[in-house]
């Protein structure tokens, strides 16, 4: 795991629950439903999958939220409910771009 964790450029202090975390998060916030973050994670029951997906949506309804206070002040018609999630950059947490492949490469060694 070290010399993977080495090459993908990541610090060595980073453990695989926390990529698995990472993922589950990365794939929820993707718009993966909790059946999906449930087979790409291994989870065996529904209910850990959907922790993942009920966090997204609260991100997701909070933009919404504080975007229709922005169309309220501004005396803007509502925009459309569906923000996208790559619309506002600074808004989501940045995630090295190795780490979803480097968790399931480390899955797929673990057998």
């Amino acid at each position: 795991m070290r010399d993977a964790m080495t090459a993908a450029g990541l610090p060595l202090d980073c453990r695989p629950h926390g990529l698995r975390k990472t993922l589950g998060r990365l794939l929820a916030d993707a718009g993966a439903t909790a059946h999906e973050i449930m087979a790409a994670l291994g989870h065996m029951t529904l209910a850990e999958a959907e922790h993942y997906s009920r966090e997204a949506d609260r991100r997701r309804g909070g933009k919404r939220a504080i975007l229709k206070l922005e169309d309220h002040k501004a005396n803007r018609s509502p925009r459309p409910d569906f923000v996208s999630e790559g619309s506002d950059p600074s808004a989501k947490r940045q995630h090295h771009p190795a780490l979803p492949q480097l968790y399931l490469s480390w899955t797929a060694s673990c057998g």
